[in-house]
């Protein structure tokens, strides 16, 4: 019985090992506006069109097609937007993009609201979800209002940071 549970848990953990790396070299996309052509390849062209645009106009990167392995949107197509997965060649490419995204603050409208958000596993949205709503308890606690509280880090080593409040 204990052999049993134990090689479970092994098998689960090698799983989970497994699917984040073969998410790590991903990102997600929110609010992407899609596109209302009816062939699939066209909308997925239209996609990849956009990301370079994002890529190379606002966060200056430099990226070819050829950085990307594969430009899909996440679920059903229907009334809401859907997220749009991109699938890196290397590491690097979506490290250079991370490290850019300050400067969406001073983009052209259209970019403005986008997000961008790493792939991550079941496991680790549930800890962010948990980190989220530990941030959220903290700050209504804080009765002085000069901090705020935010989930920062990579996948798998994210924590609750404590900002001051700027004036």
């Amino acid at each position: 019985m204990e052999v049993k549970r134990s090689i479970q848990e092994s098998t689960e953990k090698a799983e989970e090992q497994r699917d984040k790396e073969s998410r790590r070299n991903n990102i997600i996309l929110y609010n992407v506006p899609e596109s209302a052509e009816l062939r699939a390849e066209e909308r997925n062209k239209a996609d990849i069109a956009f990301c370079l645009q994002l890529f190379n106009n606002c966060l200056n990167t430099g990226m070819d097609e050829e950085d990307f392995v594969n430009v899909f949107r996440l679920g059903k197509r229907g009334d809401t937007t859907r997220p749009l997965m991109i699938q890196f060649a290397g590491y690097n490419c979506k490290i250079l993009i991370m490290e850019s995204l300050y400067k969406l603050r001073h983009a052209e409208s259209k970019f403005k609201k986008i997000i961008v958000a790493h792939d991550m596993t079941k496991t680790e949205r549930a800890e962010c979800k948990r980190l989220v709503a530990e941030a959220k308890s903290l700050a209504d606690t804080d009765s002085s209002g000069d901090y705020i509280y935010r989930v920062r880090g990579n996948p798998g080593q994210m924590k609750v940071m404590k900002f001051r409040v700027r004036n």
